[in-house]
């Protein structure tokens, strides 16, 4: 999923938390914590960068080195932090942030998982889980790195246009969840106005 997806999930995690548990914080700190859900639905795809320094390329094929298969993108890692902080920390706004960093994140990875797949059981096992697996993209990443030396920008435009094509699920819930986002954005939120 694209970064607008991670972080209108995210969004959407840290609302619903603060709507369920009404955290007793100031009206600041409220929104800094939509704030760091935002951050946290997006964070797991930050080793992206590295992956993208290390090969030169974004890869996505899951057999060929995908930034999903560092242990960064590994979920009990960001679980295992979020409850350190949650039971560590006293202060309700970082309790707080602790809980958004564990289920911000795996609002991520449960996107991710429609498609991609996550490696659910690292570290006892590097398998990928996916819903509806992707097929085919050792050979989308290849015609892709080649449009990367051509162009920066013909590499974007053939990105989507095979994200489109071959990842038609994953971008039907990404649409959907960015227009509820802004929907539910406009009727909850006063704007910045």
């Amino acid at each position: 999923m694209l970064p607008p997806g991670h972080i209108a999930a995210g969004f959407l995690t840290a609302t619903a938390l603060i709507k369920i548990t009404y955290p007793q914080v100031s009206g600041l700190e409220l929104t800094h914590l939509l704030w760091w859900g935002i951050f946290f639905g997006f964070a797991p795809d930050l080793d992206m960068f590295y992956s993208f320094a290390k090969s030169k390329a974004f890869k996505t094929d899951p057999s060929k080195g995908s930034h999903r298969l560092y242990f960064s993108h590994a979920p009990v890692l960001w679980l295992l932090a979020g409850v350190s902080i949650f039971f560590i920390l006293s202060d309700p706004f970082w309790k707080f942030v602790g809980l958004l960093l564990w289920l911000g994140s795996w609002s991520h990875f449960l996107l991710d998982s429609i498609q991609y797949g996550i490696m659910w059981l690292w570290p006892l096992s590097h398998k990928v889980y996916s819903l509806f697996p992707v097929t085919n993209q050792a050979g989308v990443d290849s015609h892709m790195q080649a449009a990367m030396r051509k162009s920066f920008i013909g590499y974007w435009l053939i990105f989507l246009k095979e994200y489109a094509k071959g990842l038609r699920i994953s971008l039907s819930c990404e649409i959907v969840l960015v227009i509820v986002t802004f929907i539910f954005y406009i009727i909850n939120y006063k704007p910045l106005i």
